[in-house]
């Protein structure tokens, strides 16, 4: 099975397929939630975006919270102290070098504390179908690994081998659906009943049919 119909497979999975994290009205508040996900998952970012946009929903208003009241309202989300500070620090960062408005490329928005290439590239890929760079996270890591289209362990290889593989229009289509078939199907423990791509699959070819 070629990564074209690997990815096209999972397109017809996942037809409707958008973003999980809820809550969020503007790329700043976008921004927020994916750095709040690193390390979590994003139904915990859920929990807390709702409180937290309500007192902070705009660069400036951020920018000039205390990090304890940010703390007390994200602190069920893992790295929470690290979290609440980055959140402050993006946000003044933004106010003062960009007129408080969300950069649109991964050189400007990896500046931003908290932001490296990885959550460059989901942002950008997610809201505007940017396609600067693939993002792998643990879930596009080990699907990419079970399905053969990478030998690598290192992220950003990963990322260098998939897009290699696919055309660099595609390259947000590999953050929404490996993700999602991650997340869904091919989880770290499964049942080898449940994969799609059994023939091909490296770690369904070692479990029996249940």
């Amino acid at each position: 099975m070629s990564p074209k119909q690997i990815l096209s497979k999972m397109e017809e999975l996942f037809p409707n397929a958008a973003t999980e994290l809820a809550n969020w009205k503007t790329p700043f508040q976008f921004l927020v939630c994916i750095v709040l996900s690193a390390q979590t998952t994003d139904k915990g970012v859920n929990k807390v975006t709702t409180m937290l946009f309500e007192e902070y929903p705009d660069p400036l208003s951020m920018s000039k919270a205390r990090e304890q009241d940010v703390y007390s309202i994200i602190q069920t989300v893992n790295y929470s102290n690290s979290k609440s500070r980055y959140l402050i620090e993006l946000s003044r960062k933004l106010v003062q070098d960009f007129n408080s408005e969300v950069p649109k490329d991964v050189n400007n928005l990896i500046t931003l504390k908290g932001v490296g290439r990885k959550t460059a590239n989901v942002f950008l890929n997610d809201l505007y179908k940017s396609n600067e760079g693939v993002a792998v996270d643990t879930h596009v890591m080990r699907v990419s690994q079970r399905l053969g289209l990478t030998k690598e362990t290192n992220p950003d290889k990963i990322a260098r081998d998939l897009e290699k593989l696919y055309p660099q229009k595609d390259w947000w289509k590999i953050n929404r659906y490996f993700v999602l078939y991650g997340r869904y199907i091919c989880r770290a423990k499964m049942k080898k009943t449940r994969c799609v791509f059994r023939d091909i699959c490296s770690y369904c070819k070692g479990l029996p049919i249940e």
